[in-house]
């Protein structure tokens, strides 16, 4: 029966279910943020990418992959670097970044919002192949949206999108720190200034709040902007949560039930009871 059904359960059960699982692995578990240019005026070009850091959370350290430091590798001078230039230190870069997912392909890797050509596993491997580099495979099921999980779990109005996007957004209201994270419009002006060291410094702290607001939902001490009713939903099934999330709820529906108990057994002892 419908009665019995939750559309909004059912989602927030995969939200739970995607969690236990970064659970589980946390020590095989990798978290990947990554910074590019400008979506805008690109006339259809996949944005170059320019600094990748991916942080084990088992050991707690990150790797960093970028133009910034490639170019000190090569001694290039980024303020005057050729478009030639900058194809090279990416397609360096890249093929690094290339080698360490083939280190580490069966982990999990969590992400914010990393899911389609534009920007996301695709589009970096989209990269690899246009500077000319070799690419890499990571299996759909091994990559984790938390921005995902927290809109299954909390449905997508956990926080506001604005004004600086859900991820810094949550920080904010986390307590976590967002030294150095640049907005999406930042990034962009960073990228045009050719502020690369910004960039590099903007995905390392990315990467850290990732991880910390992962932290926080795992020990189910998040703080959210959504309703309870949104959260569960008011279907019947989603009521009952309701209450058992509420100690205060769930005190008063006990009484309430032991109220009606008392007030019943006298007519149920009339109609059931022995003569």
């Amino acid at each position: 029966m419908r009665i019995f059904r939750s559309h909004r359960l059912d989602e927030r059960q995969q939200g739970i279910e995607k969690l236990n699982k970064l659970k589980s692995n946390r020590n095989k578990t990798l978290v990947i943020h990554y910074s590019c240019e400008s979506f805008f005026n690109l006339e259809g070009r996949t944005p170059r990418v320019t600094s990748i850091c991916v942080k084990n959370r088992a050991s707690g350290e990150s790797k960093a992959f970028s133009i910034h430091l490639q170019a000190q590798f090569k001694k290039i001078n980024l303020a005057v670097a050729s478009v030639q230039d900058i194809d090279l230190l990416e397609k360096e870069m890249l093929s690094e970044f290339n080698s360490y997912v083939k280190k580490n392909s069966p982990y999990c890797w969590v992400h914010w919002n990393m899911r389609n050509a534009s920007y996301g596993f695709e589009a970096i491997a989209n990269r690899c192949r246009i500077v000319g580099g070799r690419t890499f495979t990571i299996e759909d099921d091994q990559k984790f949206d938390l921005s995902d999980i927290l809109g299954k779990l909390y449905t997508y109005n956990f926080v506001e999108h604005q004004p600086s996007g859900q991820l810094l957004n949550m920080s904010h209201l986390n307590a976590i720190s967002t030294k150095d994270a640049l907005t999406g419009k930042d990034e962009a002006e960073a990228f045009e200034n050719k502020d690369y060291l910004k960039l590099h410094m903007s995905t390392m702290r990315k990467v850290e709040m990732v991880d910390r607001i992962l932290n926080l939902l795992e020990q189910d001490n998040t703080k959210i902007k959504s309703k309870k009713t949104e959260i569960y939903g008011l279907s019947f099934l989603g009521v009952i949560e309701i209450v058992r999330s509420s100690p205060l709820l769930l005190i008063i529906w006990s009484i309430i039930i032991f109220i009606l108990g008392a007030a019943m057994e006298p007519v149920i002892q009339r109609f059931f009871g022995t003569s």
